[in-house]
């Protein structure tokens, strides 16, 4: 029969109450991709106070998102038996504290000790926002949603890594940088703890009491949950997917390529974090309605569409970014923001999707794995990779390599989602609790 969705709590709460959860969710994800940019500004300060090489920041890059590869999934599954509010609090927010105490490490060595520590904080936040965000919206709104999520995110970022980069001018600017982000975060965690209405997983759809109760206690596992995950088609595709993708390496060392390739100053080099943010606003906001409108008139196949659209569509930016051999900064802030938007296509349609075909109890587990774990491997892997190609042949090379080639290989390969997708998310669409394909076998829609 067909569901009814007129009386689901997503629908019962105002628009204020999801604006004002929604804008704290945006907070707490935004400090991870904060601390990125503000590393990534205040690394040439780094690099000349304690004589590094440009392959310091692949390393600090890789261990920031290695730790999450084994982090993640444990905050996921203490949101699940205590408050997801108080963990998602002290993950993104009150963590920050160690933020502050690698802002006062005393060589890199324990700088990356501390920083590697932060970030496993940092990489449980993602995940229990997505979850939570998927509570309170339907899947018809989910891509609108996620793309003013991630256009907070871009602001936050883009308003503060110019901010830091005026840091420049001072001796020790690196350090002030990280202490005052460390002491943000904590302000984070007082907000969140104490303003965010928490909801109870699958608040967006309508769930058969005793058996959605079976699937979450079931959910609480974590090796049953995560082969139940990978039963799912769709699910391992986007997992090989995100693990071959170099596109976000371009936010790590787009500043230090300007420095070096371009030879700007660090503070000219930190203006094109702004347009990058502009674009990538644009791009999530524009990309998620644009991203729901095209999912509502082909909903089988709408949003692999997007993905590879966007994908092929970023390569071809970037392409022209690293190969212009020019020294106007204006260039750059102008196709930085193009590169910015383009990027911002990525969430918008990559949460949507894995929310389209994973149960609601098992979100926070798919977004662990997908983004804290596999993502975050690749991210590693791919940040080591062009910081050594990066001394050996360039980071023009070594950029040209990761975030271009590999795209276009991406891009291409994701077309093989199509079928896949269909199926499964059409699995949860018409089934209320379990759909069959999670066993193997196509879901049959339910009997009008």
């Amino acid at each position: 029969m067909a569901l009814d969705v007129s009386t689901t709590p997503a629908l019962r709460a105002g628009r204020r109450t999801r604006g004002k959860n929604l804008g704290l969710l945006t907070a707490s994800t935004a400090m991870d991709n904060a601390e990125n940019s503000i590393t990534t500004v205040l690394f040439p300060l780094m690099r000349e106070a304690l004589g590094l090489s440009s392959s310091a920041l692949g390393v600090i890059v890789a261990v920031s998102k290695a730790v999450g590869i084994f982090a993640a999934v444990p905050w996921v599954f203490l949101a699940k038996r205590f408050s997801r509010r108080v963990v998602l609090a002290t993950c993104s927010g009150f963590w920050g504290v160690w933020v502050v105490l690698a802002g006062l490490s005393s060589s890199f060595t324990q700088f990356v000790v501390l920083y590697g520590i932060a970030a496993a904080g940092f990489a449980g936040a993602g995940p229990i926002a997505l979850e939570i965000m998927g509570d309170l919206y339907d899947d018809r709104r989910r891509g609108r949603a996620t793309g003013m999520l991630y256009g907070g995110v871009a602001i936050i970022t883009g308003v503060s890594a110019p901010l830091f980069g005026q840091l420049s001018g001072f001796d020790d600017g690196w350090r002030y940088g990280y202490v005052l982000s460390g002491c943000m975060c904590i302000l984070i965690g007082v907000l969140v703890v104490v303003f965010l209405d928490d909801t109870r997983p699958g608040g967006g759809e309508r769930r058969a009491g005793d058996a959605a109760a079976k699937a979450e206690e079931k959910a609480q596992n974590v090796v049953a949950g995560v082969r139940e995950l990978l039963r799912i088609k769709s699910f391992r595709y986007i997992l090989v997917q995100r693990l071959f993708s170099g596109q976000n390496v371009i936010m790590s060392f787009g500043v230090v390529f300007l420095v070096e390739e371009r030879g700007f100053s660090t503070a000219t080099a930190a203006i094109v974090a702004t347009p990058f943010a502009i674009g990538y606003l644009l791009g999530t906001v524009v990309g998620g309605r644009v991203n729901d409108a095209v999912h509502r008139r082909w909903p089988a196949s709408g949003r692999v569409m997007m993905l590879q659209a966007s994908q092929l569509a970023f390569a071809a930016a970037v392409f022209v970014e690293l190969q212009t051999p020019t020294s106007s900064i204006g260039f750059f802030v102008a196709i930085f923001a193009l590169v910015g938007f383009l990027q911002g296509q990525v969430p918008v349609v990559n949460r949507p999707l894995i929310m389209a075909v994973v149960r609601p109890e098992q979100r926070a587990l798919a977004f662990a794995v997908s983004l804290s774990t596999v993502e975050a491997l690749a991210y590693a892997g791919y940040a080591l990779l062009v910081g050594y190609l990066g001394d050996a042949i360039g980071l023009q090379g070594a950029l040209l390599l990761v975030t271009v080639a590999l795209t276009v290989v991406n891009g291409l390969c994701s077309g093989l989602l199509y079928r896949p997708y269909a199926r499964d998310s059409a699995a949860v669409r018409d089934s209320q609790v379990v759909p069959s394909s999670y066993e193997g076998e196509p879901s049959k829609p339910d009997a009008q």
